[in-house]
């Protein structure tokens, strides 16, 4: 019989609107309407999602306690059940509030329909003997492709079934604020406004003298876009408005506080807790890490270049890894010896939250090292060296050498006894015959392995004739340390330069991994032609 009236009542025109939470009167005259019972009002709040709440949410459960104890009405809110629901987990029994510290008891369910919550109603309404039902359900029906007309049975039947074991209980049934992104927007909206046209209707058929019902305006200036963190949901700004909404109705006519303040207040939407990044050098690339932020659906990382060269903060377009309520990132692409700047911001659906303090960290700064051995080839022309390891270019220094003639005066010849020259002449057979003695014959060291010392040097170039200049190593020092020394730029990626300057030089070759200065070879000196 109720299905069959919620259906019939979905045609009466919003012109009888019945209790509307705005005092307004039916077409039969003003219903009366009694006012709260003395003491301690119990209040039970029952729903599907909406009011359950999930990880991370105040709920507008709470925005209504705050408001009707801030106003010095004395409420107990009741009911089975003072959890949210875990996203993370899909399943019930969390308790992360944004703000814990409020009355949480309800009897509400994530995914209830409006048939599954009347279903159990009537026995929690025995238990708890609620002077006030305030009941926000259908939307799962709705969404679930069901028609209003359905939903608008399950909220009959939750109003008449409460009545049988609490006959003077009052209600309070919120209109259904409309989605955005569900895919089925069209056909959802519009049975959301069918519902909202009939609750209005039914409300004012099932009003008693002694258990009023009143409609609670939710989805009068309610916006999906800007108040839901998913297509369904309400966010921070949403709870507050559905919280007003029934805060209004209860106000008039129901007599219980006052109504809500308006404008409403501006609220802080997203994950209320900053996540908190740790990180690590990978054999990748850096490793951020951090632990699970309650009610986040997604994370995003943001990256900026804080020194050399900086650069605008953008997000990085990474995949983030989940293991046991443990969050990471892998950020590639770093160039060494630059200083980086990282955040971590949550998102519930598409409300970003707090975001992480930022992480600055220099990433590989410390220098390579230089080459092992650097070589010149093609007669002097032609400079090779060591490829040094993460080294993404080289420089090549020189400084001009200090040159004096030589001495063309020979040698004196080495007068060490035992030892003798070609020019001594024949060697004597001793006294007797006989060949002459050989002397002691040292004998042959056996051979030390030693390392592969890289390619062949060039021929060593002849010491300089007699008038020429002696060129030699000014100090034995690089250009750390020494004078003189000038860069000639990068020398690109390879390990291979064409000699450009002409001359007496000394040259070094510095290794670099992208910023990061690293350490010089010993230096060789130019050939002479």
């Amino acid at each position: 019989m109720l299905a069959a009236m919620a259906v019939t009542l979905l045609f009466i025109q919003a012109g009888s609107p019945g209790l509307t939470g705005r005092g307004e009167e039916g077409s039969d005259g003003p219903v009366p309407v009694p006012g709260p019972p003395s003491g301690e009002l119990r209040v039970m709040v029952v729903g599907d999602s909406l009011t359950q709440g999930s990880s991370g949410d105040h709920t507008w459960r709470y925005h209504l306690w705050r408001h009707l104890t801030g106003s010095e009405v004395a409420v107990d809110f009741v009911g089975p059940y003072d959890d949210l629901y875990d996203l993370a987990g899909e399943e019930f029994g969390d308790d992360s509030y944004a703000v814990p510290d409020f009355d949480r008891d309800h009897a509400a369910r994530w995914g209830y329909s409006a048939g599954d919550l009347s279903d159990e109603v009537s026995r929690l309404a025995a238990e708890y003997e609620p002077h006030y039902l305030l009941l926000l359900s259908g939307l799962e029906d709705i969404l679930g492709g069901g028609t209003a007309d359905h939903a608008l049975e399950g909220v009959g039947e939750t109003v008449s079934t409460v009545r049988v074991v609490q006959g003077e209980t009052r209600f309070v049934v919120g209109e259904l604020p409309p989605v955005e992104g569900t895919a089925d927007d069209a056909r959802a909206n519009s049975e959301i406004a069918r519902f909202n046209m009939g609750v209005v209707a039914l409300a004012e058929q099932l009003t008693s003298a002694d258990s009023p019902v009143v409609v609670a305006r939710v989805a009068d200036g309610y916006s999906p876009a800007r108040d839901n963190w998913d297509e369904a949901h309400p966010n921070a700004r949403g709870e507050l408005r559905i919280a007003a909404a029934f805060a209004d109705a209860l106000a008039d006519p129901l007599g219980v506080g006052p109504a809500h303040p308006r404008p409403l207040p501006e609220m802080e939407v997203g994950p209320l807790t900053a996540p908190e990044p740790g990180h690590e050098e990978g054999d990748d690339g850096l490793v951020l890490s951090w632990e699970a932020v309650p009610g986040a659906t997604d994370y995003r990382v943001t990256q900026r270049r804080v020194a050399p060269d900086p650069d605008g903060e953008t997000v990085l377009p990474l995949e983030v890894e989940e293991d046991g309520g443990k969050y990471s990132a892998l950020v590639e692409g770093l160039f060494s010896g630059a200083r980086y700047e990282f955040t971590v911001i949550p998102f519930k659906g598409r409300d970003s939250g707090r975001a992480s303090e930022p992480v600055q960290l220099v990433w590989r700064g410390d220098p390579p090292p230089g080459p092992a051995w650097i070589r010149l080839q093609d007669g002097g022309a032609t400079l090779v060296w060591e490829r040094v390891e993460d080294a993404t270019h080289y420089e090549v220094w020189v400084r001009p050498l200090e040159c004096s003639f030589a001495d063309d005066r020979r040698a004196p010849a080495d007068t060490t006894d035992g030892v003798r020259s070609p020019d001594d002449g024949p060697v004597e057979p001793p006294p007797g015959g006989g060949d002459p003695s050989p002397g002691p014959v040292d004998p042959q060291p056996t051979p030390t392995p030693r390392p592969d010392p890289g390619p062949d040097p060039e021929p060593p170039v002849a010491p300089p004739a007699p008038g020429d200049p002696r060129c030699e190593r000014r100090d034995g020092l690089g250009p750390d340390d020494g004078e003189g020394w000038r860069t000639l730029g990068s020398a690109g990626e390879d390990p291979r330069w064409a000699v450009t300057v002409s001359g007496d030089y000394e040259i070094v070759v510095r290794s670099h991994r992208d910023y990061v200065e690293g350490r010089f070879s010993d230096s060789i000196l130019t050939a002479r032609p």
